[in-house]
């Protein structure tokens, strides 16, 4: 009888936790004043608008959720980045290329978006989201599953913007059939 040790997960299950990058922290209380809503509801909406920017290939919309000197990193399957870019303008340049290969319709379902820190005096945060990714091509399909972590920083205009974001794919399809 098979006590599935000798069955091996690729990915490995939970390795952007075994492997550092994400630090999910236990329940505990949280800040809950308007001020901190508002900013757990923003922190929120820009994951979401980076998924709906990235679906309709709206470089502006998705690179104004970024500080000017974001660090954007992608992975699949474990904690070490195959890309990493520094820098709006080095982002656009290379997100532009990478949707210009995706000639499916992409649709990001983000779930689980959670402020892990919130500093309202320093205006920093913490958070970590989930995400599926369907394409459609020829037919639908699942294009990737992701684990995101980032570090947000408010601005002098209120926006909180992503100045770290890690794209933690578990698998990615480049373009759909």
């Amino acid at each position: 009888m098979s006590t599935g040790s000798e069955y091996k997960t690729r990915p490995q299950q939970a390795w952007a936790h075994k492997e550092g990058k994400i630090d999910l922290r236990p329940l505990a209380p949280a800040q809950w004043g308007p001020e901190a809503l508002a900013a757990r509801a923003q922190i929120a909406d820009a994951f979401f608008r980076f998924g709906m920017a990235w679906d309709e290939a709206r470089l502006d919309v998705l690179c104004s959720c970024f500080t000017q000197d974001a660090i954007f990193e992608s992975s699949e399957g474990n904690a070490r980045p195959f890309l990493s870019l520094r820098g709006r303008d080095e982002m656009r340049a290379d997100i532009a290329g990478t949707m210009a290969g995706q000639a499916d319709q992409r649709r990001h379902i983000f779930s689980n978006v959670m402020v892990e820190q919130l500093d309202l005096e320093h205006g920093t945060a913490k958070a970590l989201a989930q995400c599926v990714v369907s394409a459609v091509g020829t037919k639908l399909q699942l294009a990737a599953s992701v684990i995101y972590t980032a570090d947000l920083r408010r601005e002098a205009d209120g926006c909180w913007r992503f100045s770290y974001f890690f794209v933690g794919m578990d698998r990615y399809v480049p373009s759909a059939e």
